[in-house]
């Protein structure tokens, strides 16, 4: 008689901001299907809507809830502001058309509503809990061993909440980067070999075209490089060289400081952010962090991620970086395994002021536009004052005052 079994845990409570956007879409299909958590964890979901939107976000847990997803435990929809013990996971998904670099130039209803969006989460959430709210709270708390995390699905979404989050740490912030995987991509098609051939690949980066990646050698996985040998280089054998035909003098050091990272900006200058990639990233974000406390693996995760800088590597404290992490349990340490690199100093110096000029920017601007359409509640309708002050307002369709 076989007797073993597998522990099942309390349910991992998932807020889902903007659930009825493409990209959230996909992404509560892998939460529920088990792809991100595993098979053995279930998930009480939490989608928060604006409150015009509650009658198509009802519609929608009712077509979730007919799925008979494996890992289905609850699902809910709500339009109230949440405080940071509501959930163990928040996902916070945008309409930003690149999220991880503000225009400032563009005046469009989309970028407008998803600033609003990202300041009053970012007011709820740093709200302190008081009386009733405070026990009510508590009550909500399952997983006790474990602090939130916020997975965001850029720069610009974690540099608002971390800037207006009062009394949150900068540590739970986290955003996804496309750079890691087009890195590997470009080098596999480079190399004509499979992606998953690709050693790890090391990222820092303030955006999407300001940023440095390395490779790790060596670079093919299956590569055994004889460092006693004169002919080898570290990056790649001299058999495996042979082997793919290729030369020293057009693929070397050289080439991957250079070339290799022209032909990773000029893929993300094309801003890949359509709906299932976008899915796509934030679900590996969270893999990868949960991955790190579960009870089942409490292993390291090696990987590249946007944080809130805690300083290492001359990165200023307290802005939004992409740095490659290893994650144990709930904490991160930055990777310093290229720390003595020059090269690396060198790029790390010359994107920290693009990282200083952009927060300034941005913090400024959202200071401003707290006061103009926040503080003074100039846009909302006349009907709010019959809503709650904890609810999302009319605001996907009429939101925007006039210029005038």
């Amino acid at each position: 008689m076989n007797l073993q079994y597998t522990k099942v845990g309390q349910p991992i409570r998932v807020l889902v901001v903007n659930p009825l956007l493409p990209a959230s879409q996909l992404l509560i299909t892998k939460l529920l299907s088990g792809i991100i958590f595993g098979m053995n964890d279930f998930i009480d979901l939490i989608l928060l809507v604006y409150l015009n939107e509650m009658k198509f976000a009802n519609e929608y847990v009712q077509d979730l809830t007919s799925c008979a997803f494996p890992c289905f435990n609850t699902i809910r929809a709500t339009s109230d502001l949440p405080s940071i013990r509501d959930a163990d996971v928040f996902c916070i998904m945008t309409n930003f058309v690149n999220p991880n670099k503000f225009d400032f130039y563009q005046d469009s209803d989309e970028q407008f509503d998803s600033l609003y969006l990202a300041l009053k989460i970012a007011f709820a959430l740093g709200k302190p809990l008081v009386g009733e709210a405070l026990v009510e709270s508590k009550k909500k708390t399952i997983n006790k061993n474990n602090h939130p995390i916020i997975v965001c699905d850029g720069f610009i979404i974690m540099d608002v909440l971390n800037s207006f989050c009062e009394n949150i740490p900068s540590k739970v912030f986290y955003c996804a980067t496309p750079l890691r995987s087009i890195a590997k991509t470009i080098l596999s098609d480079y190399l004509k070999v499979e992606c998953r051939d690709i050693n790890d690949a090391y990222v820092w980066a303030v955006n999407d075209v300001d940023f440095h990646v390395e490779i790790a050698t060596p670079y093919l996985i299956y590569d055994n490089v004889r460092t006693g040998d004169a002919c080898d280089w570290d990056g790649m054998g001299k058999e495996v060289m042979e082997k793919l035909k290729l030369d020293h003098v057009r693929f070397n050091a050289s080439f991957m400081k250079r070339e290799f990272i022209e032909k990773v900006a000029l893929t993300s200058k094309e801003n890949p952010y359509g709906c299932i990639y976008r899915a796509a990233e934030v679900s590996k974000t969270i893999r990868y962090i949960w991955q790190s406390r579960s009870d089942r693996d409490e292993e390291e995760v090696f990987t590249s991620l946007g944080v809130i800088s805690d300083g290492s590597l001359g990165t200023p404290k307290g802005l939004p970086y992409v740095l490659p992490l290893i994650i144990r349990d709930q904490q991160w340490t930055v990777n310093k395994r290229y720390e003595e690199s020059s090269h690396l100093r060198n790029e790390i110096k010359r994107i920290n002021q693009i990282a200083k000029d952009h927060h300034f920017q941005l913090y400024q601007y959202c200071k401003k536009f707290v006061d103009e359409n926040i503080t003074k509640h100039a846009f909302l309708p006349d009907t709010q004052d019959s809503e709650s002050e904890d609810s999302f307002y009319n605001m996907g369709f009429s939101t925007r005052t006039s210029d005038t």
